[in-house]
């Protein structure tokens, strides 16, 4: 995988493409120094109606980016996939942000995880692409540096530090390879923190990603837990923690 890994001077530039598409001039597009991304709509609103938002006119409609009122923070949405949430740090990170905060949901691995708790990742297992375009290390796994600094406000808030799985492939999530994780002290499965990590950790940008989950795989099975009252109460506490700590 380190074959992607080429340290020359990428062609396709994000502050061009932005402007590109939106017309705009750089101090129109200019963000604040910290951004909260979500992957759901009702997390986004969670946070825009907290303490009120106003759209960043000048994204529309490449982005929608809403500056939090009276605070330094933007939120917005990536679309799953880390391809998208490379895309999205890149493009922000190219207008002023510069510590970027992930609010996102994991599949649960190990024994007696259930729907609703909450993790911060402390670094991503990496079967994905993204990050192998972006670091030279063959390490197969991306730590973030930044969350140390998150790790005891998030423990008491009932956020764990966790070791996370990151694949493109959802449906090759097999019993063979969920044993080899939990082997290894990993707790949950999604898509995006390894090349998150992987891109912040580049281009020397703060990450901490925090994950509810959302379903969980047990003895062989895959149980769902999206609807259920512990799932909903695991993101109004993430909700609750994003306004209250990530927010500045």
């Amino acid at each position: 995988m380190k074959r992607f890994f080429d340290p020359s001077q990428a062609v396709l530039d994000p502050q061009a493409i932005v402007r590109a598409f939106t017309k705009k001039q750089t101090h129109e597009l200019a963000l604040p120094a910290r951004a909260i991304i979500t992957f759901d709509g009702g997390d986004l609103r969670r946070l825009t109606e907290w303490r009120g938002a106003s759209l960043v006119e000048a994204w529309v409609p490449f982005r929608t980016i809403y500056l939090l009122s009276g605070t330094s923070t933007a939120a917005t949405k990536s679309s799953f996939g880390g391809p998208n949430i490379a895309a999205l740090v890149e493009e922000l990170s190219a207008f002023g942000v510069r510590e970027f905060v992930l609010w996102g949901y994991c599949g649960g691995m190990v024994p007696g995880s259930k729907a609703g708790d909450l993790y911060l990742a402390r670094g991503a297992l990496r079967e994905e692409g993204i990050s192998y375009h972006y670091l030279e290390d063959e390490d197969d796994f991306v730590l973030a540096d930044w969350a140390d600094q998150w790790t005891k406000t998030a423990e008491a808030e009932g956020v764990h530090l966790a070791d996370i799985w990151t694949t493109d492939a959802i449906y090759r999530e097999t019993q063979n390879k969920i044993d080899a994780c939990t082997a290894r002290g990993i707790s949950g499965v999604e898509m995006e923190v390894a090349s998150f990590y992987a891109v912040c950790k580049s281009k020397g940008l703060k990450a901490a990603a925090f994950l509810v989950v959302s379903d969980v795989f047990n003895n062989g099975k895959w149980i769902s837990g999206f609807h259920t009252r512990l799932f909903k109460e695991g993101v109004k506490k993430l909700s609750r923690f994003m306004n209250e700590k990530a927010v500045i």
